[in-house]
Order: C-alpha cells, then sequence, then structure tokens
C-alpha cells in the first residue's frame, strides 16, 4: 500500500523499516524503559482489538482528554489503525463543554491523563449514552468504576483479544480510506455553537511527508524531547513528525517533569511552541543562580540541544537568546496550517 494514503500504511512502512530500533523512551519510576518500532505495533495493536471487541468500527470516535504523553500517542494510532476518529480536548475544558462534545461526537471511549480529569468525568459520564469505556492513564486513580479501566488494563485485555481479531484488524486498516477523517478539532463559536475542523488521513501524511523532506538534515540518530498540553494541530501532530522521521522520542508527563528529565535525556532536538519557549526562558532567566542568561540556558536546557521545532517564532529577546547558545529556531508551518 502506497505510504501515502493513510496513516496506518505509514506506520506499516515505518515498522518494517526500524524495527527493533528505539521510538520511545519512556520512564518508569526512577528508570528510563526503550520501546521499539516492534513494541509500539503490539501495543497500538493490542489497543485496537481492545476497542474492536467492544465494537468500535470504522468512524467511531474516541476523546483524548490529554495532553502529549507516550500513552496518548499509542492510543491515537490504534484509532486510525482501524478508521476510528480522535477527538483532542484541553484538560482544562469545561464539564459543560466536554459534555456537548461527547454527545456531539458520539463518542464511544474516552482517555484521560489526570486524575482531576478523570475525576470530572465520574460526575459527567451519566450524560454521554455512547460512551463505553473512559481510559485512565493513571493506574492509581481509576477505583471500583465499572466504567474505568486503566490504560495497562486494555493492553491485557487487547492482547488476549488480538488472537482472534488479527485478520480483521489487518483488514480494518487497508481499508481505511485516505479521505476519511483522522482528527476532529472541536471549539465553540462566540455565541457557543459547536465547530469542527476535520484533518483527513491524506491531509496529516502529507503535511507529515512535506515537514520531513524540508527538514531532511534532521536524521535517525537524533533524540527530540517535549512537553505539550494543548490542543493545537503543532502541539498534537510535531511528535507524529518524529514518528515519520525515525528518531527517538521522549515525552515529559508534567511541568515538574521538564527540567529534570530533559537533563537525563540530553536531547539535540525539542518540540515547543511559541508560548512555550517564552514560559521556558522566562523561568530560566529569572533563576537566582550564578551566570548569563545563556548559560543558564544552556544549561538548563541539557546542553546539546541543536534545533528547536516550533508553531511560529517567539519575542526577538527569545530569539536572540536561543541564537547565542547555538540553536536554531525552526518553524514547521505544514502542521500549523491543518
Amino acid at each position: 500500500m502506497d505510504i501515502q494514503k493513510n496513516i496506518p500504511s505509514m506506520i506499516a512502512n515505518r515498522i518494517k523499516k526500524y524495527g527493533g530500533k528505539p521510538l520511545f523512551q519512556h520512564k518508569v519510576g526512577w528508570s528510563w524503559k526503550q520501546i521499539t518500532w516492534l513494541d509500539f505495533e503490539k501495543i497500538i495493536k493490542d489497543i485496537a482489538s481492545f476497542f474492536m471487541s467492544l465494537g468500535f468500527a470504522p468512524g467511531n470516535t474516541a476523546l483524548m482528554v490529554s495532553g502529549n504523553r507516550t500513552e496518548s500517542i499509542c492510543a491515537e494510532f490504534a484509532i486510525y489503525l482501524i478508521g476510528g476518529i480522535s477527538i483532542p480536548i484541553a484538560e482544562n475544558e469545561s464539564q459543560d463543554a466536554i459534555v456537548r462534545i461527547a454527545r456531539d461526537s458520539e463518542s464511544r471511549f474516552i482517555f484521560v491523563g489526570e486524575e482531576s480529569t478523570l475525576n470530572k468525568f465520574r460526575n459527567i459520564k451519566d450524560e454521554i449514552p455512547s460512551l463505553a469505556k473512559i481510559i485512565s492513564f493513571s493506574d492509581s486513580s481509576v477505583g471500583e468504576d465499572e466504567k474505568v479501566i486503566p490504560f495497562k488494563g486494555i493492553l491485557k485485555f487487547g492482547s488476549i483479544k488480538r488472537k482472534g481479531l488479527e485478520d480483521e484488524l489487518a483488514k480494518t486498516a487497508k481499508g481505511v480510506l485516505s479521505n476519511s477523517p483522522a482528527v476532529v478539532f472541536y471549539n465553540f463559536n462566540s455565541d457557543g455553537r459547536i465547530n469542527k475542523k476535520e484533518v483527513t488521513h491524506r491531509d496529516l501524511v502529507e503535511a507529515i511527508r512535506m515537514a520531513s523532506e524540508r527538514l531532511s538534515f534532521i536524521n535517525e540518530e537524533d533524540q527530540a524531547f517535549s512537553y505539550l498540553p494543548s490542543v493545537g494541530s503543532f502541539e498534537r501532530f510535531v511528535n507524529y513528525l518524529g514518528v515519520y522521521m525515525g528518531i527517538r522520542i521522549t515525552i515529559a508527563e508534567t511541568k515538574e517533569d521538564f527540567f529534570e528529565d530533559i537533563l537525563e535525556v540530553k536531547p539535540t532536538v525539542l518540540f515547543e511552541a511559541k508560548s512555550g519557549l517564552e514560559n521556558i526562558c522566562s523561568k530560566i532567566i529569572s533563576n537566582s543562580g550564578k551566570g548569563s542568561p545563556s548559560q543558564k540556558l544552556r544549561s538548563a536546557l541539557g546542553g546539546r540541544i541543536k534545533y528547536i521545532f516550533t508553531d511560529s517564532p517567539p519575542r526577538g529577546d527569545i530569539k536572540n537568546l536561543f541564537s547565542k547558545v547555538g540553536t536554531s529556531l525552526i518553524e514547521v508551518p505544514e502542521l500549523v496550517g491543518l
């Protein structure tokens, strides 16, 4: 199948190409665990099998109420594998807005990242008739609610279900149409009416391909790092670009983890939006430690970052500061325009 047709074919091509090469680096407790491309294949097929076992079909939707994290990216690619649609929602979105989006999209599943977000859904789950399960990325907060299942649980159950669904899953993935929606962004007009923007498989794969060709100086030995809690197209898709390019990806799960993790990972590439760059620099510059602003920045970011992929350029003083430490700011308009 043509790699440019849809996301399942893109991922199949990449898995075949990279195999046992590390894709994600994921922190578990105090240590780092590597997830290879073959591990990634198993994870997304297990999730997809769990979905299919509960009747999830092409065109069905799932809400992703979580910032970017390794688990959320795996879940999104599993959704695409069976022709489903991912709907990214900000974690600070109001309960009323979430219910309206979930009801309008007839969402079958909701993924949540934070315990506070999960507690919000415990209060509103009965208002969403289509809802089958809420999947929590935090195991400790699941409790006894039968509609809530931990992410590890769907991997376990999905692995069992996949044995009987392998052929059906392959057939479904092969049948995903390039012009079918992969992601739908929701927002509200000033009068409260729902506004939707669809991104098709073809649109997404083509944007990633074009950006990758322009950024060909990034190679497979580079390591990317990010913490992206927002739900704009750049924030949702820049890690997909890293996946396409075959570089190793590390994602901090919280703001508190960001500076500690980046010092341990020592990445060469940072994915960060304009607002995030300005916040990071403001925090570093205001630090009372010794050294010039550029020295503080270089030290706080691990000393190895050569490139920053961003949605738009930050303030002039921020640009100059990164220039002083030898880091190039690179806009990725292909993702911003989706």
